[in-house]
């Protein structure tokens, strides 16, 4: 059975594993009927989501889980790790569902909002969150622009299935995923949390992907972007919100890694905002 903690000021998530996957949760006092499911993106894992938003949807009322795919995090496989593609990592999506029991509302960054895309349709998912999600047509073409403007970038990002063995520091990278409003300490010490990622499933996100659409299904969705990000590019978030019908909004001073820039409280508040108003 799975363990959960009540909300408090300053506690920390308890790990409650799934069939050898990291999934973190976090109760809530008054707590509404959805549980929100954060999904990680490339090289990362349940903590990025455990160190701000986690507990500040709790605090309003919301049950958290956090999710570690396989390979990831303190989830079995890493031995595996580039062995793994897309539907492995929606099935590591659709186990957490079923643990959690009752409706969800998934919340899916970067890689992650890619396989929060393709869980649509599922019944139980009453949101949908997308923060600088892999669009459903793929990443090749944000890819080659990305070599022609930003050839360092580029390279910085190539190397990030090897992240674990990274002895240098990526400094573009840095300005990618954060902003410089983000002390550098805590950049740094982020990034070097950071983890391999799946050659794999890195390559299968590359290319066209097809998937349901949120307004299709009936499910509300927000997409949000950022504005200091080069990796996912502002034209592409907008055909990925055209085709869920979704809220969108390009938020300022943020970069790709929104849920832990310095601006975190911003992206808490418009997620917030879009739950109370459009998930019951």
């Amino acid at each position: 059975m799975s363990e959960v903690i009540p909300f408090r000021r300053r506690a920390a998530p308890l790990p409650a594993p799934v069939r050898g996957l990291e999934l973190l949760r976090m109760e809530a006092e008054d707590a509404r009927p959805a549980t929100v499911l954060f999904l990680h993106g490339a090289a990362g894992a349940a903590w990025m989501w455990a160190e701000h938003l986690m507990a500040a949807l709790a605090a309003s009322g919301w049950r958290t889980a956090a999710l570690s795919f396989r390979g990831h995090g303190a989830s079995a496989g890493r031995e595996s790790l580039h062995g793994f593609g897309l539907i492995d990592y929606l099935v590591d999506a659709r186990a957490a569902i079923a643990a959690l029991g009752g409706p969800v509302v998934v919340v899916g960054h970067s890689l992650g909002g890619l396989v929060a895309q393709m869980l649509l349709g599922d019944p139980r998912i009453r949101g949908l969150v997308l923060l600088a999600p892999v669009p459903p047509e793929g990443l090749a073409g944000a890819n080659w622009r990305l070599a022609f403007t930003d050839p360092v970038l580029w390279q910085e990002v190539a190397r990030m299935p090897w992240a674990d063995a990274a002895g240098t520091r990526p400094v573009r990278l840095r300005s990618a995923l954060f902003s410089d409003a983000l002390p550098d300490h805590l950049a740094w010490g982020y990034i070097a949390r950071l983890q391999s990622e799946s050659l794999r499933a890195l390559a299968e996100a590359q290319w066209p992907r097809p998937v349901a659409s949120a307004r299709l299904v009936g499910v509300p969705a927000l997409v949000l972007g950022a504005a200091e990000d080069p990796l996912v590019p502002r034209d592409a978030l907008l055909r990925t919100a055209w085709l869920h019908g979704a809220e969108h909004a390009t938020m300022d001073r943020l970069g790709h890694a929104m849920m832990l820039d310095a601006g975190w409280p911003r992206v808490a508040e418009t997620i917030l905002r879009f739950l109370a108003a459009r998930v019951p």
